[in-house]
């Protein structure tokens, strides 16, 4: 399996809406938790997301255990390993004993989920939405680990720069975009999807916006039949073979030469470097306007 295929899969897979608006995580859940576990020391996290929100308020060192293609930042590559989006190893997790489970809910076998809950282990849902909803994620874990102030802190960075990006292209004129999301078969963004806001934030047109799929699959003619000005891949391993737009010279976006690589760890994954995912597509997207001006 490719190194972040697991992510990109889970987006197409979940059903979840995405706005663009703030919205809350359920704030019950830390609460219910303080009362019976007020000592948190070993944490379980499902995802390469939740591990990396920990990390980011200085409580990595908490994570006893978590899943494949946890890779963010360098030290959590040492932490053991408990499964993936194909599976949990329940004995082992049972062995780590955790005070409580980071799980994903969109990301996670629901079965062995529900097994772990069984066995009376406290799981905690880290599954954000939208854009807005990784500063309240944050916020909760930092409650939940007792850093508080530490999560205040980058949650409030992180809404500030992204609604930086918002204010600075929400008037910016429109790019006719294309978003590969995977080449075979070819796979893209629409509404409700998780990628589409970063393309609504930096002023981008989907040509697919209204499809009823979240992540439709669809074909290259109609990809060229959009005439897009740019077109937006990623760098997630494992994408061979690749669409080689270049076979199309009158595309606008060849002509434009606007075939732009994102890191898809920035934006196939809710964390508080989601917002450098959106300043990256922003201002290769700047880069584009500026060319296309007469």
């Amino acid at each position: 399996m490719a190194l972040s295929f697991v992510f990109v899969t889970c987006l197409w897979q979940q059903a979840s809406a995405a706005s663009s608006t703030e919205s809350s995580i359920e704030p019950s859940i830390e609460t219910s938790f303080e009362s019976s576990k007020p000592n948190i020391s070993r944490i379980i996290t499902l995802s390469p997301h939740s591990a990396e929100m920990l990390f980011a308020i200085g409580q990595g060192d908490k994570i006893v255990g978590t899943t494949r293609f946890t890779d963010h930042p360098e030290q959590a590559k040492n932490i053991p390993v408990v499964g993936g989006y194909n599976g949990l190893n329940i004995e082992q997790i049972i062995a780590l004993n955790p005070d409580v489970i980071i799980s994903w809910r969109s990301g996670n076998p629901s079965r062995e989920l529900n097994q772990l809950e069984d066995l009376g282990f406290t799981l905690i849902d880290s599954d954000a939405k939208t854009l807005a909803e990784v500063a309240d994620v944050i916020r909760m874990l930092g409650k939940l680990t007792g850093a508080t102030a530490q999560a205040n802190q980058v949650a409030d960075t992180y809404l500030t720069q992204l609604n930086a990006a918002k204010a600075k292209y929400q008037d910016a004129e429109k790019v006719t975009v294309f978003y590969q999301l995977w080449p075979n078969p070819l796979r893209t963004v629409a509404k409700g999807s998780w990628v589409q806001q970063y393309l609504d934030v930096c002023g981008a047109q989907n040509p697919f916006f209204d499809n009823p799929a979240e992540y439709p699959v669809i074909s290259i003619e109609s990809v060229l039949a959009s005439a897009p000005q740019a077109i937006i891949t990623t760098d997630e391993v494992g994408q061979t073979p690749s669409v080689d737009w270049q076979k199309w010279p009158m595309l606008p976006a060849v002509k434009n030469k606007a075939i732009i690589k994102l890191r898809a760890d920035w934006v196939h994954r809710a964390t508080p470097r989601s917002v450098l995912g959106v300043e990256q597509l922003c201002n290769a997207l700047q880069q584009v306007r500026e060319q296309l001006q007469p």
